[in-house]
């Protein structure tokens, strides 16, 4: 596959993934307890990212795990922008720490070692 390729996939995978886990955060309010929701959604990000990246990376052989990384936050960035100024009216407390950044950064080790382990 051509670079135009694998980054169209990379992005396709990225907004799957992307998808998936804003439909368990707006459904995970249920959880009772905040330690236990950020567990939740933490473990969420890992598992998603980890199940969708692990077979791109078997796949497409001539994907690197550093473009693909960049990539997919790039892709993540440009959604939560998009939906955070044009389509979310709520409060933004939650773009913080521990329910933004450090998920955003799970997500960003998994894609990469995901690509270092299967790649």
């Amino acid at each position: 596959m051509g670079p135009l390729q694998n980054a169209f996939i990379t992005v396709l995978i990225t907004v799957i993934a992307w998808v998936a886990i804003e439909a368990f955060v707006n459904n995970a309010h249920r959880i009772k307890g905040r330690f236990l929701y950020i567990l939740a959604h933490n473990t969420a990000v890992i598992v998603v990212f980890a199940l969708l990246f692990a077979p791109t990376f078997h796949f497409i052989e001539n994907l690197a795990p550093l473009r693909a990384t960049a990539l997919a936050m790039c892709t993540v960035f440009l959604l939560e922008f998009l939906v955070f100024r044009y389509l979310y009216s709520g409060e933004r407390w939650f773009l913080n720490y521990v329910d933004w950044i450090l998920p955003i950064s799970l997500a960003a080790m998994t894609v990469y070692g995901t690509g270092i382990i299967v790649g």
